[in-house]
């Protein structure tokens, strides 16, 4: 770990006032990003100091993870380090927006950008370069043949990696293949350093921290970043499930979306979302909120959708056009935009009258475009829009990374066959800095669509939570039933159990630590703090106390079966976060104080094969089954000769536990390499 002495240098003071200018970043914003940008230095590799360290910087969606970048930058040349290298999207316009933020904000450096990597022999050691390049195998080469031909190559480095989980994870590691281009291109590269810091960035590291314990790509350290105060994000929109009192959340029927393909006019919730389009615009501009707003339809995957919804849409626009200009609203557009009226009094505090609205839109209703934006047409958002009003339509070219500004409506016709976490929390384009527009920001969206993205809100703030308060890559994380955590082929399906523990069941060490130098003195401590406790009885005890029984080792690690000391304890660890679910509440059941349980021969005699009795019932001894339960087992240990009882242990007595999860629409992934 190294500590910068310098928090407020020359670079960090011009950044400060360039993030203040161009991006509008408060002073107070702006040392909260610092903050976090210092705490990732703290933790790199030492100036010219052999070794490597990974860590990884882990943002909210939209965030402003960028921010962070480019102050870990400019704290780290204010600390007397030299060399970066930015590995950024292979999407050009991604590309060359991360490139002219980095040579706008960064003017004490020399920026190489990925078509000139030719490291020039007139230029000191001492003057600071980045080289930016995208994840692309020629480029990665072209870099890769730079650095070594470099006087560089033995000075400390810092290599940011954005949207790390994104093509630079090895996609053949359950192949027989070479890994993969981009992957195989970064491992060279890091192998030619000798000192450096490797540090990733995402809002969604799902996929990097169910990467093997020795993976070069899991992250050794975690910080957790904190938006600005104008973020919002999940705890906004999807903060509870409460969706038909919400502020800003619509369910749709599902049905809009069959309409949708099936003829060429629009469903009625879809012309609803676009009178509140126009009115929310018209809105804020009143108020003095003169921009150019977006709307976005994600229909569905098929580019055909996407054609038919760019029709019938275009088609209602002109009609609204055309009624405008005669001063002739029909009678539907007219109770339209009352219901949109209605819906803009829940949120805006001086919304101004309806005519005065309504004379707004007609006077801008002709400054709107309907854009397909997908593979076919090849079109794309647009960075910043011309028309003041832009509606896209589509879905492929919409995720990570791509920032529709201005963004009003949200409508979701879409949905996934089997979701992954991280995809759908980057489909997330309505998250970002909206503070002065949220009062028109609506989502629409159906209700098994809306819980999803509640579900997956709550299991990020949990996976968050853990990383926050430990700087660890937790390889444990709780998914609801039928999400998965990222796609399969970064993976290792060797060491990944996308359904480790699952709501309802029950969990054992079927090989437990039973000798006397294993032990210690765990069993006479585990006796004194179960005391207390008389035996098949129901105890309500906190999950508090149940870690920390768990906190003793009772697995022996890389036995056959599920438990892993450790996993099973962050499990536990987030439902104990879990305050609104389990409010720090657990049964505890003292099963036996003298069981003669053995190893079964179902399992060669190396392994307990059950531990539970006969007859307790389900739930066992009538616990709560929608809290964390403890079941506790006093083993004799009694020792048999091999020739009657090959089971036998060492001839001490020891705990075994079970846990039982509670019920639910859950289970946790985890990663039983680490």
């Amino acid at each position: 770990m190294f500590t910068g002495n310098i928090s407020n240098g020359s670079n960090v003071n011009q950044l400060r006032q360039f993030l203040a200018q161009a991006e509008n970043i408060s002073a107070n914003d702006f040392q909260t990003i610092l903050s976090d940008a210092i705490d990732v230095f703290n933790f790199c590799q030492p100036l010219n100091t052999p070794g490597s360290t990974q860590g990884l910087i882990y943002g909210n969606i939209q965030s402003g993870k960028t921010a962070v970048i480019l102050a870990f930058i400019a704290h780290a040349i204010d600390n007397g380090m030299q060399n970066f290298i930015v590995f950024t999207s292979d999407l050009n316009d991604l590309y060359e927006q991360t490139l002219q933020r980095i040579q706008q904000a960064m003017n004490s450096a020399v920026v190489y950008n990925k078509s000139n990597f030719n490291v020039g022999s007139g230029i000191g050691l001492t003057v600071p370069l980045i080289f930016v390049a995208s994840k692309n195998s020629t480029v990665l080469r072209r870099l890769d043949s730079a650095l070594q031909n470099s006087r560089r190559i033995n000075s400390t480095f810092a290599i940011i990696d954005d949207e790390a989980d994104q093509a630079s994870l090895n996609t053949n590691i359950n192949v027989l293949r070479p890994p993969s281009g981009v992957n195989q291109g970064i491992v060279r590269l890091r192998s030619r350093l000798t000192s450096y810091a490797f540090i990733q960035t995402t809002a969604t590291p799902q996929a990097l921290v169910l990467q093997d314990v020795n993976n070069l790509f899991r992250p050794n350290f975690v910080v957790v970043t904190t938006p600005g105060h104008n973020y919002t994000g999940g705890n906004i929109f999807f903060g509870n499930n409460n969706f038909m009192n919400s502020n800003y959340i619509r369910i749709v029927p599902d049905i809009d979306v069959d309409l949708l393909r099936q003829n060429n006019t629009i469903p009625q919730t879809v012309a609803q979302s676009l009178y509140l389009f126009f009115a929310g615009a018209a809105a804020l501009r009143l108020a003095g909120n003169d921009k150019n707003y977006t709307y976005l339809l994600h229909t569905s995957l098929r580019q055909q959708d996407h054609a038919i919804a760019s029709q019938s849409v275009g088609n209602f626009v002109n009609q609204l056009l055309n009624e405008f200009a005669t001063n002739s609203l029909s009678q539907q557009t007219q109770q339209g935009l009352l219901n949109a009226y209605a819906d803009l009094q829940r949120t805006f505090q001086n919304l101004q009258s309806l005519p005065s609205i309504v004379q707004e839109i007609r006077r801008l209703i002709a400054s709107t475009t309907v854009a397909e934006i997908n593979a076919r047409t090849g079109g794309g958002v647009e960075p910043n829009p011309i028309r003041k009003h832009t509606i896209y339509i589509g879905a492929t070219k919409i995720g990570r990374g791509v920032t529709v500004k201005n963004l009003l409506i949200t409508y979701y016709g879409r949905d996934a066959q089997h979701p992954q976490m991280d995809t759908v929390l980057q489909h997330a384009r309505m998250y970002g800095y909206r503070q002065s527009d949220l009062a028109a920001i609506r989502i629409f969206i159906p209700e098994v669509l809306a819980q999803r993205f509640y579900d997956i809100h709550q299991a990020d703030n949990k996976l968050r939570e853990l990383c926050r308060n430990t700087h660890a890559a937790i390889p444990v994380l709780p998914l609801n039933t039928g999400i998965r955590p990222s796609r399969a082929n970064v993976l290792n399906r060797n060491t990944v159990e996308l359904g480790a523990y699952i709501a309802g069941s029950e969990y054992f060490p079927s090989t437990p630590y039973s000798t006397p130098a294993d032990l210690g003195n765990q069993t006479t401590d585990l006796d004194n703090l179960l005391a207390p406790y008389a035996i098949q009885q129901i105890y309500n005890v906190t999950i508090d106390f149940m870690l920390q029984i768990l906190n003793f080792k009772f697995g022996v690690p890389s036995s056959s079966g599920a438990w892993e000391d450790q996993l099973i304890r962050l499990a536990v660890q987030d439902l104990r976060n879990d305050l609104q679910h389990y409010n720090n509440s657990a049964n505890l059941v003292i099963v036996n104080r003298a069981a003669n349980i053995f190893k079964a021969r179902s399992r060669g005699y190396r392994q307990i094969g059950s531990i539970m009795p006969g007859g307790v019932g389900n739930p066992p001894f009538g616990i709560n089954p929608n809290s964390p339960a403890i079941f506790l087992f006093r083993l004799t240990g009694q020792a048999h000769h091999p020739s009657t009882n090959p089971g036998g242990w060492h001839g001490v007595p020891f705990w075994v536990p079970n846990v039982r999860f509670p019920n639910g629409n859950y289970v946790f992934a985890a990663n039983y390499s680490t």
